[in-house]
């Protein structure tokens, strides 16, 4: 009896294990997730009634996009007169308006002058935006470099704003003293000088035909000039500088009565220059003779530099003369287009925050080119002046 008992008890633990292993792996996971899940699904109802009890809930709302409550659009008709209206508030009498003027009309076109600024770029933009939404056929043109604005309608113009609009302002760097030898000998070219549009300096060669004449013109108007001292040049006797010249062997007394004849000859000169003077302005002691000369009359004096070794220059500096030397020359060759790069590189120069003596001849080649450059010349960052403006004592 002992022995069927225990078999019982083995026969009901096998039974057992039995009934266990029937719970396979992928019913054992899908019971594990099922819970799993029921957790999860708690949690989050957990979580949202802490939410609602606690959370912040204007941090949490979302607005709809407003829906259109009216289909039926209301068209709205602008005329003319409302679009001048809208452009009058804001231009001609708008809150930035200094005052304007009324023009003559141009046809039917009705144009007023306008003080103050040009509207900015921003502002112009906006009011094109509201002239667009009225739907009329107006159309803002706007030309800012010309200082106008045009009112079109119909794409006709039916009204002009004019403003003033300033020249930039060109900072300049430099100076140029633009000078104009061999002076006296015609009146038609003194006025060509004149004329040109930039001050340039004329030196007058004493002697000469209308020299008398030529200081006369310009002291009526009030224009500076230099005296052109003719000098001995290294190839005198054969090459002659002119009557009156003066010359390396004259003795100091002739040397100071041609200075002083010179300025006599020419009242209303404040400077002069050398005309040739190759050997003359080599020559010290001849140089310092004719610099006190020229110092007694409150004069300057400008080195042409006909010779690298001219001691015109330093010689002035020594003597406290106001004083400079020529920079460049700009017709050695009379040839326009020549003289035109020559003009280019002269304004090079001074470009360079210098100050720059160029020196000319009344060729007509001269004339011809410096007319061309003219323009060219006006819109450079450099200031032409007169020769006393940019001499100085040392």
């Amino acid at each position: 009896m002992a022995t069927k008992k225990k078999t019982s008890k083995k026969t009901a633990t096998t039974g057992k294990k039995k009934q266990k292993k029937e719970l396979s792996q992928p019913v054992r996971i899908a019971l594990a997730s099922g819970f799993l899940l029921i957790f999860v699904v708690a949690c989050l109802f957990a979580l949202v009634g802490l939410r609602d009890r606690f959370g912040d809930a204007s941090a949490i709302v979302y607005e709809e996009p407003v829906q259109q409550l009216h289909t039926e659009t209301v068209q709205v008709s602008y005329s003319y007169d409302d679009v001048l209206e809208l452009v009058d508030r804001q231009l001609i009498n708008g809150p930035n308006a200094m005052g304007w003027q009324r023009l003559n009309s141009d046809g039917d076109v009705q144009v007023r002058k306008i003080f103050g600024e040009y509207p900015a770029s921003q502002f112009l933009a906006e009011l094109e935006t509201h002239i667009d939404r009225t739907g009329a056929p107006a159309q803002l043109k706007s030309n800012r470099s010309k200082g106008t604005l045009e009112l079109l309608w119909q794409g006709k113009v039916r009204l002009q704003l004019r403003y003033f609009i300033p020249e930039p302002a060109v900072v300049k760097q430099g100076k140029i003293a633009l000078i104009m030898d061999d002076m006296g000998g015609s009146l038609s070219k003194m006025r060509q000088l004149l004329d040109l549009g930039i001050p340039v300096t004329p030196a007058i060669l004493p002697g000469t035909e209308y020299a008398k004449k030529s200081s006369q013109l310009l002291q009526e108007k009030q224009h500076e000039f230099m005296i052109h001292m003719p000098m001995q040049p290294r190839s005198y006797p054969r090459t002659n500088p002119g009557k009156n010249a003066l010359l390396v062997d004259q003795t100091p007394e002739v040397k100071k009565r041609l200075v002083q004849s010179y300025i006599e000859s020419l009242p209303g000169a404040v400077g002069g220059n050398n005309h040739m003077g190759s050997r003359f302005t080599e020559d010290t002691e001849s140089m310092r003779i004719v610099l006190k000369e020229l110092k007694k009359h409150k004069f300057f004096f400008i080195d042409s530099r006909t010779i690298g070794s001219s001691v015109a220059f330093n010689e002035a500096r020594k003597l406290g003369l106001k004083t400079g030397t020529r920079n460049i020359f700009l017709d050695n060759e009379e040839d326009v287009s020549y003289i035109r790069r020559q003009i280019r590189k002269m304004v090079s120069m001074a470009s360079k925050n210098r100050e720059i003596i160029a020196i000319c001849h009344p060729y007509k080649e001269t004339f011809e080119a410096l007319k061309q450059e003219i323009d060219w010349l006006k819109s450079q960052p450099v200031d032409f002046v007169v020769a006393s403006k940019i001499v100085h004592s040392y």
